[in-house]
């Protein structure tokens, strides 16, 4: 095997694939990212501020010895949902039943800089910034970067994000399916220095055809996101002067008015951002291509198992690593065992909007959760809620599809 890679992109995956890579079979990783330095601007251009971490995501860091209790410092857990129905009554629905099922809210900016830290550490990863991969020539073995040609020795692995240039020029079928409902952040100020509302909780205010989440952060805001349609009635194009902003805020949102008084400058400053999975019929090229996380899969986030799922996916292809002896006969079988997990994940992430947005309002719904839990109880190796096997296991997403 070449020791030698190539990653595309040093935003959550390409990095900690390029710790283990390092640190487990001495590979010398060159990565590329088209954006500065974080760790020297101190902005981020990333698709959300903040993420759920849980089990998957865990036991990676742990795998690339990035997971301590320094680490741990950065998280803030949430044992559950907090449910705002429309008269401002709040009412708590808990992830499990042990004490160890909880997720975490973490900063996608702070991760990232840990994990940078921790592949240079390495001395055996160079990261070029502000390195754009303008193409890939898979036949002559060289990226454009920048303009540039760089010649190539060893695979590529595309961990560019949903809008990989590497899965342009790898992908057979690839398609980027976008649902009509799109997303706002808005941010929840602290208040004499404390939280607003309960910090260890994942808050949704879920109104049917649309829904507002709240996640913690540690300079004690909450980050919004509003999911609803971009078009039509109630969407985010009815909402353009400060008057329709407050109007809607008070007929859906209410008790959001005091927690962000100046919800409007938030709602006419922020972008409005796309819902977008991906998916593809194949991942790699012979041996000398392959796109991983986001790239390869990306999903809606109400499953919060995007980066879960992509930290997962650079374990599972070190597993294969060890089994196998090229890098073609690598890819082949992570493509082949890995995509059917990803085809699964983003297909309950999809069926979880709905429950998130409508189910937990439902009495039917809040019933079948209790039995969940004591069926659970009762009958450990039987039945397990699929919430926690989503979240607090390792059993592969297509197996809980199937179950």
């Amino acid at each position: 095997m070449i020791k030698k890679a190539t990653i595309i992109g040093s935003g959550l995956t390409g990095p900690l694939l390029s710790i283990l890579l390092a640190k487990k079979y001495d590979i010398d990783v060159t990565m590329y990212e088209r954006n500065p330095d974080t760790r020297e601007t101190g902005s981020y251009s990333g698709r959300s501020i903040n993420l759920a971490l849980s089990e998957r995501g865990i036991n990676a860091l742990k795998e690339a010895e990035v997971y301590n209790s320094d680490f741990e410092k950065i998280l803030i857990p949430m044992h559950g949902r907090m449910i705002h129905d429309i008269s401002g009554k709040q009412s708590f629905q808990a992830y499990g039943n042990k004490k160890t099922h909880f997720i975490n809210s973490v900063s996608r900016s702070e991760i990232n800089k840990i994990l940078l830290d921790k592949a240079e550490s390495t001395n055996r990863v160079l990261i070029n910034f502000s390195s754009k991969c303008n193409d890939i020539n898979l036949n002559e073995n060289y990226l454009s970067i920048n303009n540039q040609k760089k010649e190539l020795s060893g695979p590529v692995f595309g961990a560019d994000g949903y809008k990989s240039i590497i899965a342009k020029k790898v992908a057979h079928n690839l398609s980027h399916h976008d649902i009509e409902h799109c997303y706002k952040e808005l941010t929840i100020e602290p208040k004499n220095n404390e939280f607003q509302i309960d910090p260890n909780a994942l808050h949704i205010w879920p109104r049917r055809d649309m829904m507002l989440i709240a996640l913690p952060n540690n300079d004690k805001t909450f980050t919004c996101t509003l999911f609803m349609k971009e078009l039509g009635a109630d969407s985010f194009e009815t909402l353009k002067t400060k008057k329709e902003i407050f109007d809607f805020f008070d007929t859906n949102f209410p008790d959001i008015i005091d927690l962000i008084p100046n919800l409007d400058k938030y709602f006419l400053n922020n972008p409005t951002g796309k819902l977008i999975s991906v998916n593809a019929d194949n991942w790699f090229y012979k041996d000398k291509a392959c796109i991983i996380g986001d790239a390869a899969h990306a999903i809606v986030p109400f499953y919060g198992q995007g980066m879960n799922a992509s930290f997962e996916d650079c374990v599972k292809i070190c597993e294969i690593i060890n089994e196998q002896a090229s890098w073609e006969s690598i890819f082949t079988t992570f493509n082949n065992k890995r995509k059917k997990d990803a085809d699964a994940i983003s297909e309950l992430a999809l069926r979880n909007y709905h429950i998130m947005k409508n189910d937990v309002l439902e009495e039917k719904y809040i019933k079948k959760h209790s039995l969940g839990f004591k069926l659970y109880n009762m009958f450990p190796d039987y039945f397990i809620p699929e919430y926690i096997m989503v979240s607090f296991t390792n059993i592969p997403y297509n197996t809980i599809k199937k179950r």
